[in-house]
């Protein structure tokens, strides 16, 4: 493998700059903060605009605002009770002000303030001013979206159990901590949580599948290619325009365009490149958001790992392909996970065999379920049957192996230290895959 030297002046670049912009940016932080936390512990009142789509959570619901009298920086207002604000709304706020902790060793500040949220409002009293404020037509154009979902998800739940429909709304529609807790943390036992949580392997898998459909629909490659591309980018915006939805439909883009190239390491330069520029326009997501993290190494690791893990694996196993992707992207997150949540997963070996070959059938029956069952009724009747069989399988297998003990192993206090040598070894175990079987067009 070797890079051109044009594309290595460009990595340097970028890392200069990305110095540069990360002092920068974390000094603006504190000059942003200072307007909106000048008023924690106090109870305020003030008008604000709801700035991103309301998150309906499993035990709360999150809405983020603007508030009037800051020009930057926003406020996270939380509540145990649903208010009725949309996207776009004018409204008026009174609680009192905090500046977000930190617990159980996790800065909580520092996560939210990547997002430009400096303070939250717990139980706020809400009311409305004015309904869908909107300036421009973009925000009426991403409102209309948000509508789309809040429909989508309405039709998840009426044709499925609670449980079961959490799951997919939060695989579909990327919503965060739908699921009960307990469920959240049987998932991370047993290694699975990645087939729920949208990332840059699940725009990945998502679109290696759409591909093939649209051609089988009748489209011209390049033609489904594009249309990919473009139902992408809609679908990132479905989601919300959450951060790491975004993040991870820019790396699954790359992926997706190394693939349609047949050159796996112009996936890796756009990857590369990709992520420094959105590191220079946010450089805070390098050191403060796993989502950044994992979605950028997930990826990595199925351009360098993927053709090695199919030589490992048996040729008529089922969903092979997507097997070795998983496997892949598993390899290069696992210091990742076990820094950020403090555990590894015994078993996830043989729960990832058992189901990920279901992962694309079960994503295009909820697709089939969620757009059919919005428009047409008996058509969500009819596909719920089959996606509630699969979800039942999944859960089964999850509620039985996060039962063992051993389950997962807890790493607390994992020194950083140990990231460089497992990288080292996996790097040495790929140059002697690739070297055996002669993965030379890379």
């Amino acid at each position: 493998m070797t890079f051109s030297k044009p594309f290595l002046a460009a990595c340097l670049v970028l890392a200069v700059l990305f110095i540069w912009r990360y002092q920068t940016v974390e000094t603006e932080a504190l000059e942003k903060a200072g307007a909106i936390t000048q008023y924690a512990g106090q109870e305020v009142q003030f008008e604000a605009k709801v700035v991103k789509a309301p998150e309906e959570r499993f035990s709360s619901m999150h809405a983020v605002v603007q508030p009037i009298f800051a020009t930057e920086g926003r406020i996270l207002l939380t509540t145990q009770e649903a208010f009725l604000v949309q996207y776009g709304d004018i409204i008026q706020v009174q609680g009192i002000l905090e500046r977000p902790g930190t617990f159980d060793g996790f800065d909580y500040a520092k996560f939210l303030a990547k997002d430009g949220i400096y303070a939250i409002m717990r139980d706020p009293k809400v009311e409305v001013v004015q309904r869908g404020a909107y300036s421009r037509l973009g925000e009426r154009t991403l409102a209309a979206v948000f509508a789309l979902k809040e429909t989508f998800r309405d039709t998840l739940e009426q044709h499925l159990s609670s449980r079961h429909s959490s799951v997919m709304v939060e695989m579909l529609l990327g919503d965060k901590d739908v699921m009960s807790d307990d469920l959240a943390q049987d998932l991370n036992a047993t290694g699975l949580r990645h087939i729920i949580a949208i990332s840059g392997a699940h725009i990945a898998i998502l679109t290696m599948y759409l591909m093939p459909f649209l051609i089988w629909f009748g489209l011209w490659r390049q033609q489904a290619f594009y249309v990919t591309l473009a139902l992408l980018i809609f679908y990132v915006v479905l989601t919300g325009l959450q951060p790491s939805a975004v993040r991870a439909g820019i790396m699954g883009g790359m992926f997706l365009l190394g693939q349609h190239l047949g050159r796996p390491y112009a996936a890796l330069r756009a990857l590369v490149l990709s992520a420094g520029a959105m590191l220079l326009l946010n450089p805070l997501l390098l050191t403060r958001d796993a989502g950044f993290q994992l979605s950028f190494l997930a990826v990595l690791g199925m351009i360098l790992l993927l053709s090695p893990m199919l030589s490992l694996l048996p040729k008529k196993m089922p969903a092979r392909q997507l097997l070795a992707m998983t496997l892949a992207a598993q390899v290069f997150t696992l210091p990742i996970l076990i820094w950020n949540f403090g555990q590894i997963s015994v078993v996830s070996v043989v729960t990832n065999i058992l189901i990920v070959p279901i992962v694309p059938l079960l994503m295009g029956l909820g697709f089939a379920l969620m757009i059919g069952g919005t428009l047409l009724s008996f058509v969500g009747l009819l596909v719920s049957f089959p996606v509630a069989v699969m979800l039942e399988y999944t859960l089964w297998v999850v509620d039985f192996f996060a039962a063992f003990p051993f389950a997962a192993v807890q790493t607390e206090n994992f020194p950083w230290f140990w990231f460089l040598p497992f990288y080292a070894v996996v790097a040495f175990l790929h140059w002697k895959l690739r070297k055996r079987e002669g993965f030379l067009v890379y």
